[in-house]
């Protein structure tokens, strides 16, 4: 991975004293150094992403400094293409150009990680903010990475070991303000290292306590077939709250052992104990179709404690070779692991305890891998090689016990998966002179799995694919790039997809039994992209346009089949699919009004889709897809008081969330995010932050209906849910 220049102290008043390689011997009052401060740090974001041979959209400190998020998610949602899914004001899931999470890569320091859960992505808000050195969005990957990502990759890159002294320190305090109650969150980060002759080293640590809340509304109505009239109405009050307890601890230790070798060692912990309440209230209209006789309709109480872990130990040899260029080897060993636990009492309308379901849940998993690459310029190509060896297993087992006897495990309950990945990839990246760069690559891939279900019954599948990529780079001036981009790119099936287990429910075509399917093949995707950018003079911004299209090949839905005479329900790879659209990213000092302190940030993306089902011959947008998304804010240094503040807007419209089920209509809410900070700069190391989030008080409200086959609405539900407004404040300091 590239790393980012070393940026003066201007850049550290913004960024609020914070990065790890400030000057120390520049001063603060000098506010023409002040004014310089988007300059510099926006510079080296800039340098990344003009000088890539590929698409690469690179967010450095001074930039995730400004807001002073506490975690990634909360960063990514204003990123172009980002969409989420969590509460109201809580990105969990992130979703890049519109398609289900499974299909945005998350790599943690360029390689996969595993996190215990079955879609195969850690959820962004369990990682702090403040541990990042960098965030890179990749909307076409190159041969020389993983390419699991059919809508695009997001890297995070941790801290790394810094050439100079550090240490660092950062407290927030906060709390979200609910409907019916508040909830407090606290984190303390901070970093400390050093370099001498041989080593380098870095300690980055983060701990804390974070706290989400959640109010919901249900409203559920039901329609005679017959007469059209309402048959039944039920409402449900929801209060959730969430504490989430965790550490973070990841150390870098750069060793040279010779001029030419280095030994990096780069350990990684991540631990986050979620403890959930929740209450759900029920009511009923006696008299449904008046809408009269409202009565208690009973009650849920439900108690969750989640324990999420990642741990990981890598190391590296690095070589350099006498003609130029690089040999490394590394390996690694990580587990993921999700334990949860839960307990859920079931009252009557008499307050009566009527049912209780107590839940355990384990999933593991844990890999070990290794390789090597070589990365060898020769005249004015640049070649690249590598092989990798991967072995996981994964093993889940959950137990549901109701009123004291075990319930019949569901679909995906207990499984073991055992996998087998090969990997080599060949690059060259040619420089053709005038601006021309040409990158052709191919990755191959090697996959032997075998799954094992609860009966003991095994079966398996193995695939071999071969991924071929080409960009192309043509710097027409210093400040205009035009590229373009043709990749292949694979989506592997979740783990609950291909377990054999059979959850049996009625058996028949409205409600079939579940089961996966162990001969799933992985979803593939041929990528398009064309882009433009323009740089603007001395630091001042950047303007792109990129274009994208996606022809997915076997992909991946649920069909209902005859089997020994019942109907089941089971993942197949049924056909193609194509998703399209632009993207619009801007990042411009507004100096043509005369406001150079003022850093305006746009983005825009226009999605488009669809998909034919196999069976009807029916065209639609695939699910979960909205048809647009765009974020505006701007960040403005006040120089003369040594301050800065800024201002950031999310908006994504209302949309048919699943159009692909003609006898489904549910419609996803608007959602609009607005959120402010204020920094003040105190002396030279030291900086207060305000952040208010969600100032909005965003509320999410869905409608949803059913029908039957021929068209007569059978069911009508209505939701409104609500997060809550957030405050943070944190004093920053470096020693």
């Amino acid at each position: 991975m590239p790393s980012l220049r070393k940026p003066t102290l201007a850049a550290l008043i913004t960024a609020a004293c914070t990065h790890t390689y400030a000057d120390s011997t520049l001063h603060l009052a000098d506010a023409t150094r002040l004014q310089a401060v988007t300059v510099h740090a926006e510079q080296d974001d800039f340098d990344v992403r003009r000088e890539a041979s590929s698409t690469r959209l690179v967010y450095g400190r001074e930039e995730l400094d400004r807001m002073n998020e506490l975690s990634v998610g909360d960063y990514l949602r204003r990123l172009p293409s980002v969409t989420f899914t969590g509460p109201p004001g809580t990105p969990k899931d992130v979703r890049m150009r519109g398609m289900d999470k499974g299909y945005t890569q998350i790599l943690i320091d360029g390689e996969p990680v595993l996190s215990g859960t079955k879609e195969r992505q850690i959820q962004v808000d369990r990682i702090p903010l403040d541990m990042v050195e960098r965030i890179e969005i990749i909307r076409a990957p190159t041969a020389d990475m993983p390419n699991a990502g059919l809508s695009g990759t997001i890297n995070i890159v941790l801290r790394e070991a810094p050439e100079h002294s550090v240490a660092n320190a950062r407290i927030v305090t906060g709390r979200v303000f609910g409907e019916k109650t508040d909830q407090d969150t606290w984190n303390l980060s901070g970093q400390y290292g050093g370099a001498t002759d041989h080593v380098r080293w870095l300690l980055n640590v983060a701990a804390g306590e974070i706290g989400a809340l959640k109010t919901k509304r249900k409203s559920e109505q039901g329609f005679n077939v017959a007469s059209g009239e309402r048959s039944s109405w039920k409402d449900e009050f929801e209060d959730e709250r969430v504490s989430s307890a965790t550490i973070d601890f990841s150390p870098r230790i750069n060793i040279r052992l010779d001029e030419g070798d280095e030994l990096i060692l780069s350990p990684w912990l991540s631990r986050n104990d979620e403890q959930k309440d929740k209450v759900v209230d029920k009511f009923k209209y006696n008299s449904p179709l008046t809408g009269t006789d409202y009565v208690a309709d009973g009650r849920r109480v439900e108690e969750e404690d989640k324990l999420r872990e990642t741990r990981r130990l890598r190391g590296e040899w690095r070589h350099k070779l006498e003609a130029g260029g690089q040999l490394a080897f590394f390996a690694a060993r990580q587990q993921g692991s999700e334990d949860k636990d839960k307990t859920m009492l079931e009252y009557n309308a008499l307050g009566v305890l009527s049912k209780t379901t107590l839940e355990t849940d384990r999933k593991h998993e844990e890999e070990w891998y290794s390789g090597v690459r070589l990365e060898r310029p020769l005249g004015n190509h640049t070649l690249g090689a590598g092989i990798e060896y991967k072995e996981l297993e994964r093993r889940d087992h959950k137990e549901v016990m109701e009123n004291g006897a075990p319930k019949v495990p569901g679909r995906g309950d207990n499984f073991d998966i055992d996998e087998r990945l090969w990997t080599a990839w060949l690059q060259d990246e040619m420089d053709l002179g005038g601006g021309h760069v040409l990158t052709p690559g191919v990755r191959m891939l090697r996959s032997e799995q075998s799954a094992m279900d609860s009966l003991g019954q095994r079966s398996g599948s193995r695939y071999t694919i071969a991924s071929p990529s080409l960009h192309y780079l043509w710097q027409l001036s210093a400040r205009n790039n035009l590229r373009a981009s043709v990749t292949e790119s694979i989506k592997p099936p979740k783990y609950d997809d291909i377990s054999t287990v059979t959850e049996t429910k009625a058996g028949t075509l409205t409600d079939p039994d579940k089961s996966g399917n162990a001969a799933l093949q992985p979803e593939q995707a041929l990528g398009l992209e064309l882009g433009w950018e323009h740089f603007l003079p001395q630091g001042g911004g950047v303007f792109g346009v990129n274009l994208f299209h996606r022809a997915i090949s076997d992909m991946v839905a649920r069909r209902v089949g005859l089997e020994d005479g019942r109907y089941v329900e089971r993942p197949y790879n049924i056909g193609d699919a194509r998703v399209w659209g632009a993207e619009l990213d801007a990042r411009a000092r507004l100096d043509i009004f005369n406001l150079p302190q003022v850093m305006l940030r746009f983005n825009y993306t226009r999605l488009e889709s669809e998909i034919t089902n196999d069976i009807t011959g029916t065209t639609t947008r695939i699910n979960d897809q909205p048809p647009y998304v765009y974020n505006i804010g701007f960040d403005w240094q006040l120089p003369q008081w040594d301050a800065a503040w800024g201002v950031n807007y999310n908006y994504t419209p209302k949309y048919l969330k699943n159009p692909t089920e003609p006898l489904k209509a549910d419609d996803e809410a608007e959602q609009q995010l607005l959120d402010m900070y204020v920094m003040k700069q105190f002396g030279r190391d030291l900086s207060l932050r305000i952040t208010a989030a969600n100032l909005l008080d965003m509320v999410k409200d869905k409608d949803k209906y059913e029908y039957d086959t021929s068209g007569q609405k059978t069911k009508f539900i209505r939701e409104s849910e609500r997060g809550g407004r957030a405050l943070y404040v944190a004093l920053e300091g470096r020693f």
